[in-house]
């Protein structure tokens, strides 16, 4: 009966997803780790807001793809070494927002070809009419799912 069960898990979009985000995530955060010394979080928190930002921490986890204590975590650290600062909203004083000192969008200039080698290494093993194919699928499915919300 396991083998059936686990020969029927391996098929579902969602199992399948799951072990090729741990597997990308897993990657990606070697990757920052090793030439950058900062977590997939706190990689996450300054190319969102490097490129979208500035953004409260509300804000920041869902473009991140972070939960808010993860994307409270790491713009905590990245405060603590000077690459994002906090700084009042105009528009509404209750709201904190963080963005980058110069530090880091020195860091962010870094982050980016990081996360673009390793997204193309992802794919390498695809042709390219395999490449569109796959991403018209995955954002076919992606809009699908939205919708549902």
């Amino acid at each position: 009966m396991k083998d059936s069960v686990k020969a029927g898990l391996e098929q579902f979009l969602t199992y399948r997803l799951h072990v090729l985000n741990k597997l990308a995530e897993r990657g990606i955060s070697e990757r920052y780790q090793a030439k950058l010394g900062v977590t997939l979080p706190e990689a996450r928190v300054i190319a969102s807001v490097g490129s979208f930002g500035p953004f409260s921490i509300m804000e920041l986890a869902r473009h991140a793809n972070l939960d808010k204590s993860q994307a409270s975590r790491a713009a905590v650290a990245l405060i603590r070494q000077g690459l994002v600062q906090r700084q009042p909203s105009a528009e509404d004083g209750r709201v904190v927002l963080v963005s980058l000192t110069p530090e880091g969008r020195t860091l962010y200039r870094k982050v980016m070809p990081i996360a673009r080698k390793w997204n193309g290494d992802m794919f390498d093993c695809l042709d390219e009419r395999e490449k569109a194919v796959f991403g018209t699928a995955l954002d076919k499915v992606i809009g699908a799912m939205s919708e549902r919300e």
